[in-house]
């Protein structure tokens, strides 16, 4: 199974941990829908870097998020039955959600009757789709642990 109602809007601000149970309680389900299961993963896999988004070394955030989804995919699977398939597809879907974010970027400054304005984060966005440059970047020379997820035209 691959498909079914995902939260749509997981990441670490939408649970918290019971530290002496080891209970996980998930809220915020207001952007519920049916979608593919590794949507929700790929959306905590993007939102899970801040934990880590500060470290220079590029193997040891690597290996954090490595970690860090093991556990996330453990927890998820226990909740579904997400087919070993889709996880070939996280880098993929890593870019869908990096696409809503630019979209939704657009709605919100239309919505407030704003003019699309430069903003590095959002360059940084469009910057890993048009070059393809998978997990958010997060492991390419294009990361700066300085300034995270912000792209201004430099030397790489």
């Amino acid at each position: 199974m691959t498909y079914g109602m995902i939260h749509f809007d997981y990441n670490d601000g939408n649970y918290s941990i019971d530290f002496d149970t080891g209970q996980i309680t998930v809220y915020d389900f207001d952007n519920s829908c049916f979608g593919w299961y590794i949507y929700d993963l790929a959306e905590l896999w993007t939102h899970g870097v801040g934990w880590i988004q500060f470290e220079p070394d590029a193997d040891k955030r690597k290996k954090f998020m490595d970690d860090y989804f093991e556990i996330v995919l453990a927890g998820y699977r226990s909740e579904t039955n997400l087919e070993d398939s889709m996880l070939d597809k996280l880098p993929l879907f890593i870019q869908v959600t990096l696409m809503e974010g630019i979209v939704d970027t657009f709605e919100v400054m239309r919505n407030n009757g704003e003019e699309p304005e430069y903003d590095e984060e959002l360059s940084f966005r469009i910057k890993c789709m048009e070059d393809d440059i998978p997990y958010r970047g997060f492991s390419h020379e294009i990361y700066s642990c300085e300034e995270p997820f912000e792209y201004k035209e430099r030397n790489i």
